[in-house]
């Protein structure tokens, strides 16, 4: 059971389901000015925290003892609020999350992660391997690596070790229009 809430101050904190057999799937990330929402759960209902944290950038947060912050839920609506809303937008994020993985081919889902990791980090360049990027999407690292070399093949990138590169970025955009 969990006996602080933490709240980030800065930092980013990964939040990950890992199943008997290893697999590993990752639930949310905890980023400055947020809290993790099982550890809220945890907290409250007296239950065994359900998943595992891991620092993924170096992490300061504001400690709270159980009792102090159960204490504060009973009488603060402020942070009632703050707690209901990040629990929303966790919830809903998750149902998006299982849409993508119910509802979406995983060669579409990879070229969205793609995508969207190359807008984030301003770089064609997406430094992660095989086993990473599988665990972000949910999926068997060889899932991904036979989807990454016929996209290698058919010239959409250029894979290394640890690395990915995007080296016709307009084309990939319009091959993930049209899937």
């Amino acid at each position: 059971m969990c006996e602080h809430v933490a709240f980030i101050v800065s930092g980013v904190i990964r939040v990950a389901k890992i199943g008997e057999n290893g697999k590993e799937v990752n639930l949310y990330r905890v980023c400055r000015g947020e809290s993790c929402v099982l550890t809220i759960s945890s907290v409250l209902s007296h239950s065994p925290f359900p998943a595992t944290a891991i620092v993924e950038e170096d992490a300061e947060a504001m400690i709270v003892p159980k009792d102090t912050f159960a204490t504060m839920m009973a009488t603060n609506t402020q942070l009632q609020t703050f707690v209901y809303d990040m629990m929303m937008n966790r919830f809903m994020a998750m149902m998006q999350m299982i849409e993508h993985i119910v509802f979406e081919k995983m060669d579409k889902r990879l070229i969205e992660f793609l995508l969207d990791r190359c807008k984030k980090n301003k770089t064609n360049m997406i430094e992660m391997t095989h086993e990473h990027i599988a665990i972000e999407l949910g999926t068997a690292r060889e899932v991904v690596s036979r989807i990454l070399k016929q996209l290698e093949r058919e010239g959409y990138v250029q894979l290394a070790r640890g690395k990915v590169k995007i080296v016709d970025k307009e084309r990939l955009c319009d091959k993930f229009a049209t899937m």
